[in-house]
């Protein structure tokens, strides 16, 4: 078997509202669907987060010419090949996550097995969290109600109100009022996570510390403004080391990093409790599998990150087969808005039933696209 040819596809949907968290804000949801073709006619499919032109030419000028009539089933290897071209430093590591995803997928639809029983299959399902948007209190606990309803059994909320311009500037008054009013709706049986998504200050996190530990809040996601941490790895650990000795409530961190080898201080030198690699941006399955191994040796959690954004599953999908084989895995992030783009893209939509999500049992990822969903949703470059 032999690669013959990798395809980019970029979809969008305008979004009927705007999706806000910390700095960022956006009025419609899109990804860059990946698929690797082969001789055989089985194709991979996986998923890519970034600007098109930049993903096409990395892709078209440097990982193409690698990769076309290399056996897709040799995925190790050809991890390592596009590694090298990467730097460790972004440029083709934009496009190396989506390509291993793709070549899962053909590994499994080959052995006829469903990927994460290929990895190991510890669980058939994994838990969700469901992850709102950034509003105002008051949105937030009518969401919070019907969450509840819903039988999730985690959330997590977006802090970091007086630091946008949805409060008044540098209070966290909202954010307390998001925490307390959370807790008090969902009650005991629900655990709460908060995200500032990198906008509080090492003191602003310490006034909120306590909120959190008395209203018994299971992680503190990306607390602190390093706004370039993805460059200045050594500033981003150095922040979190400092809060991590600090705080009662486990901190996590680390969505931005690729690869293993930028993880390896941040595990070692306990900056976080719970590591949160993204399956596309650190590497893919292979790469998120070797980051949780390497944190679960330090006694860490691993929690990935997922792009709420991209408003199609295919990613989520990817997150929950890696979870589902992991020893370390907390819970998997489940977008809170359906769109065109989960609900129309895939030929069968996944579905979290009672707070789960079930792994697709057919072969490699388990999931088709539509064809005329993609064409419909597909945007000129």
């Amino acid at each position: 078997m032999k690669i013959t040819d990798i395809k980019l596809t970029p979809i969008s949907y305008p979004m009927p509202f705007n999706l806000r968290w910390g700095r960022g804000n956006r009025d419609d949801v899109g990804a860059v669907i990946t698929e690797v073709f082969t001789d055989e006619g089985i194709t991979g499919l996986g998923i890519l987060n970034g600007p098109y032109p930049s993903l096409r030419t990395a892709l078209d000028t440097i990982l193409l010419p690698r990769l076309k009539g290399q056996n897709p089933l040799d995925i190790e290897r050809l991890w390592e090949s596009m590694y090298a071209t990467s730097s460790g430093e972004g440029g083709t590591f934009g496009v190396i996550g989506g390509i291993d995803i793709a070549l899962w997928d053909i590994a499994g639809k080959v052995a006829g097995l469903p990927i994460y029983r290929m990895l190991g299959a510890l669980r058939d399902s994994v838990p969700v969290y469901i992850a709102p948007s950034m509003k105002q209190p008051e949105v937030i606990a009518q969401e919070c109600e019907e969450y509840k309803a819903a039988g999730y059994p985690a959330i997590k909320l977006r802090l970091g109100l007086g630091f946008v311009g949805l409060a008044e500037q540098g209070t966290i008054d909202k954010d307390i009022a998001i925490v307390e009013s959370g807790r008090k709706i969902l009650g005991d049986k629900v655990a709460i996570g908060v995200d500032t998504d990198k906008t509080y200050d090492h003191f602003t996190a310490l006034r909120l510390a306590p909120v959190l530990e008395e209203n018994r809040v299971a992680w503190f996601e990306e607390p602190l403004d390093v706004r370039d941490a993805e460059r200045d790895r050594e500033q981003y650990v150095a922040a979190m080391a400092r809060l991590q000795g600090k705080v009662k409530v486990p901190l996590s961190g680390g969505q931005g990093f690729f690869s293993r080898y930028q993880y390896g201080e941040i595990v070692s030198r306990h900056a976080v409790d719970i590591v949160q690699p993204d399956v596309v941006r650190a590497g893919g399955i292979s790469e998120l599998r070797r980051v949780a191994d390497l944190a679960s040796v330090w006694g860490l959690k691993c929690m990935p990150h997922v792009n709420c954004g991209g408003g199609q599953d295919i990613q989520v999908v990817a997150t929950a087969h890696c979870l589902a084989a992991l020893s370390n895995s907390m819970y998997l992030c489940y977008p809170a808005y359906d769109t065109p783009l989960r609900t129309e893209l895939l030929a069968e939509q996944p579905k979290v039933i009672d707070g789960y999500l079930p792994l697709p049992q057919k072969p490699g990822l388990g999931i088709e696209l539509n064809p005329d969903a993609v064409a419909k949703y597909t945007v000129k470059a």
